[in-house]
């Protein structure tokens, strides 16, 4: 009856595979961690020389920083951690060996193989033992770690050595530049270290109050670019090359300019005059480069404007729109208007100016200040404006609208808008009846009266106005504006009975119509007229002498119309004569 019998593995055997699987993974690890140095270092080295090279913007360098860690990460897997988690089993060991050394002829991955495992019967078991036994012997002085290779991780540390202690060196030798170089590799904002820096470039616009640095500058202004060299600088260039790239240009266009340190600051500077487009500042001195943007935008303009005029309240007239060439406008009415900017404006104001020109003033605190209306902008800005102007000024000729940006760029050459201020005039009163200036009337006598007014607006109230002697002016209302309106005829019969004036009184009398101006109505008054009180002989003398004096003069108007009748009679009978023929 047969039995489960175990050879025993050999101990020999295990301990010699295991110092191969062991060296194995030693040299795989350590020629992947000696590649790693020679790559980070050469990587790092490489995007350093090219940043040093071409002064690489911060998106470039962060591309260049993940191609470095995607390649490390590569070479890490690859020949790091695939080692350590793939290591070789001892039955692939001992195959390696064998493949090696072929004097084991398979004995040796038979060994590793059966024993320790359970065999059926005694015989089995001691063949097994035997050929672990016999490959013992044959294992002894042999060196299995010979099977692994090092050639590769010496040649790896070899190469890590002089790469790593060579940029070391390197690195020690010329530093700051390489710490700062260094530094923008992982991203910093360090510049480029150059034997010339340029410190900075100021971009002045030429204004009125002076010059201004700014990067945004209003279309057609003239600008100085200054170009400052650092004081920290190895060496200070006696020139610098200005390139000046506007937005629709192929290439840069080169200024070469001196660099003078004349107040104690090396900088070399170029005007550029009514510049009209956006462009870059490409500054170059030695080995230092540095750039800036500067924005050209245009200043703000009235694109479209309208007018709207409303007149004072008293008129009773609606608003009117007005164009630009009829704006006369009765004083003390408003006009709106409103703007159509070529861009969103911030802020404005509206200056009324005289027949000149020049812009009207008022005193304040001590001094004469223009007369402005600010302009009404809709909250963060609006490229529609508009403002209100109180015309109740004769003086005022016109106005002018003046814009301004988010940059504080004004208009300029702002248009001249004229304006005609029509006063509002008097009313016009006349007396039709009487005709004659001066009336003979009894103390009983009723004196009719037509009175004709007009006024461009409404007359507001009728006024006969007279003094007896003298006395004070006596009103006596004739009408009120209800009955009157803009033009009309009034009639009144005065009694006279009712001021029992004495025989002899003189009684001089007008008419004085008010319209409905404010803050002062107008007045307008007719000529003066005379009533002279009579007896009622005097009277009847007057009226006879009238008849006599109007027959007298229809008689002398017949005379002198027979006169010219019989002119015309004769004028016609010779123009009626045939003249002769010629041959008669």
């Amino acid at each position: 009856m047969s039995k489960d019998v175990t050879a025993q593995p050999s101990r020999l055997l295990e301990d010699k595979l295991a110092a191969v699987r062991a060296k194995h993974l030693n040299v795989g690890v350590g020629t992947g961690v000696a590649w790693l140095a020679v790559a980070a270092v050469a990587l790092l080295a490489g995007g350093m020389l090219l940043d040093w090279k071409l002064d690489l913007d911060k998106p470039v360098r962060t591309l260049l920083l993940l191609i470095d860690a995607i390649i490390l990460t590569v070479i890490f897997i690859r020949h790091i951690y695939t080692p350590l988690t793939e290591r070789p089993s001892h039955e692939e060991v001992a195959l390696e060996v064998e493949q090696t050394m072929p004097e084991f002829r398979s004995r040796l991955i038979a060994s590793t193989q059966m024993a320790g495992k359970k065999e059926q019967d005694s015989t089995a078991d001691m063949f097994v033992r035997a050929m672990v036994g016999q490959t013992e012997k044959m294992a002894g002085p042999r060196d299995f770690n010979s099977v692994v290779s090092s050639d590769g991780f010496v040649k790896a540390f070899v190469w890590a050595i002089l790469i790593v202690g060579c940029g070391a060196l390197a690195f020690n030798k010329y530093q700051p530049d390489t710490g700062d170089l260094l530094n923008r590799a992982f991203l910093g904002d360090k510049p480029v270290p150059r034997f010339t820096h340029i410190g900075f470039i100021n971009v002045y616009r030429i204004a009125e109050s002076g010059q201004e640095s700014t990067e945004v500058i209003a279309r057609g202004d003239t600008v100085i670019v200054e170009v400052v060299i650092d004081p920290k600088s190895r060496i200070t260039p006696s020139e610098a090359v200005i390139g000046i790239e506007y937005a629709n240009a192929a290439r840069p266009t080169p200024h070469t300019r001196p660099i003078d340190n004349k107040d104690g600051t090396a900088k070399a500077t170029l005007k550029l005059e009514n510049v009209r487009e956006s462009f870059t500042v490409l500054a170059q001195a030695n080995d230092g480069k540095e750039e800036r943007k500067v924005e050209v935008v245009p200043r703000p303009a009235v694109r479209t404007i309208e007018f709207t005029q409303v007149y004072p309240s008293y008129t009773g007239l609606a608003e009117k729109n007005r164009q630009r060439g009829d704006l006369s406008l009765l004083l003390n009415s408003k006009l709106k208007i409103r703007v159509q900017a070529n861009k969103k404006v911030a802020k404005g104001q509206v200056v009324l100016k005289d027949s000149e020109g020049a812009p009207i003033t008022m005193g304040k605190d001590g001094e004469q200040v223009p007369v402005v209306v600010p302009i009404s902008v809709a909250s963060g800005g609006s490229d529609k404006v508009s403002a209100e102007l109180n015309l109740n000024d004769l003086t005022i000729a016109g106005f002018s609208v003046l814009l301004e940006d988010e940059h504080g760029f004004e208009s300029q050459e702002e248009a001249f808008y004229r304006i005609a201020m029509m006063p509002d005039k008097p009313p016009v009163v006349r007396v039709l009846k009487p005709i004659r200036k001066e009336e003979k009337l009894t103390q009983r006598a009723r004196l009719p009266i037509m009175v004709s007014v007009e006024d461009d607006y409404g007359v507001d109230n009728l006024m006969l106005m007279f003094t007896i002697g003298n006395s004070p002016p006596q009103p006596v209302i004739l009408k009120t504006e209800s009955a009157i309106g803009t033009k009309a005829r009034v009639e009144h019969d005065w009694q006279l009975v009712d001021l029992k004036a004495p025989v002899g009184t003189e009684i001089r009398y007008w008419v004085e119509a008010y319209d409905a101006r404010v803050p002062e109505s107008g007045v307008g008054k007719s000529r003066e007229l005379l009533a002279l009180v009579v007896t009622d002989d005097e009277k009847r003398r007057d009226l006879q002498n009238r008849a006599t004096d109007s027959i007298t003069g229809v008689n002398e108007t017949a005379a002198q119309q027979e006169k010219l009748n019989e002119e015309l009679g004769e004028i016609i009978r010779a123009r009626a004569v045939t003249p002769p023929q010629e041959n008669e």
